[in-house]
């Protein structure tokens, strides 16, 4: 048995973006081409290994198992391919990034980078947006992954994701939204809080910040029980949490951005552009 890199790459992808469509675009590939790539990959196998669902395809048994494999074999191809091809780099390079942008997709990145470009010094810090963007200003960082309201986005940002940004509250503790209402925030420097005290000035309400935590699971845990409501992505709605159906004023979406503080790079500065887009860029 043999397996081709495309195949198990093509496999994972539809995986990772849930459907042939979604996959083949990603890939830059036709429909049929991808479909063509998971057929001789399961005949290869010899058993099922995709299986349809109400969302697009899950995985069979099977399936799962070959997943496992793929991610190392394909993370290890691109780590040597990208090995001889660009590891004579070298600099220094400032990251910051938001916490919900550190994620195990972005860890992957950074210490692939640091293996296969060893003479390039990386280092990460993590802040809140409206901090990253003040590293930018003042030369503290060379690269931040942050989050801009979408109408706000720079000429030159990248962007990674979207998503909503819904009011949030307890499932089990209601909350009363009188005219000053319990609010979970961040920290100081949350932008989310910002935009929302002055979009609740024209309603006659304020919000009375009863608990300030920097960590995204401190947030979520005041939240959770009943301390007060709070302001996160879509992606943050976690179990306890619920949206909250309320009169409140709806915030634009939110996007994570990578933005550089230079207008030109540094070539070990767009090769960890690329790394990061290659891992962390959704599609729309």
């Amino acid at each position: 048995m043999r397996l081709d890199i495309e195949s198990l790459r093509t496999f994972k992808t539809v995986l990772e973006y849930g459907g042939i469509t979604r996959a083949a675009k990603q890939l830059n590939l036709t429909q049929s081409a991808v479909s063509h790539k998971l057929a001789r990959l399961e005949e290869r196998v010899g058993r099922p290994i995709l299986m349809k669902s109400g969302s697009g395809f899950l995985p069979t048994s099977d399936g799962q198992g070959l997943l496992h494999y793929a991610e190392r074999i394909i993370s290890l191809h691109d780590e040597a391919a990208q090995h001889f091809r660009s590891s004579d780099l070298a600099g220094k390079i400032r990251l910051g990034a938001t916490e919900d942008a550190t994620s195990k997709k972005l860890a992957t990145v950074l210490g692939r980078f640091g293996r296969i470009h060893p003479n390039v010094s990386l280092s990460a810090r993590v802040a809140q947006s409206l901090v990253l963007k003040f590293w930018l200003t003042t030369s503290e960082v060379d690269l931040a992954i942050l989050q801009v309201f979408v109408d706000d986005k720079e000429p030159n940002d990248i962007e990674l994701w979207r998503e909503d940004l819904l009011w949030v509250g307890a499932s089990d503790h209601p909350t009363a939204l009188d005219r000053s209402i319990p609010f979970v925030s961040f920290d100081k420097n949350c932008f989310y809080r910002l935009a929302a005290v002055g979009r609740l000035v024209d309603t006659g309400r304020s919000l009375n910040v009863v608990l300030e935590c920097p960590s995204k699971e401190g947030v979520q845990a005041g939240i959770r029980n009943g301390f007060g409501i709070g302001l996160l992505s879509r992606r943050n709605l976690t179990e306890g949490l619920e949206e909250l159906e309320c009169d409140l004023p709806r915030l634009p979406q939110v996007c994570h951005v990578l933005r550089s503080r230079s207008s030109v790079p540094s070539r070990a500065e767009r090769n960890l552009t690329e790394a990061i887009l290659q891992e962390m860029q959704e599609s729309s």
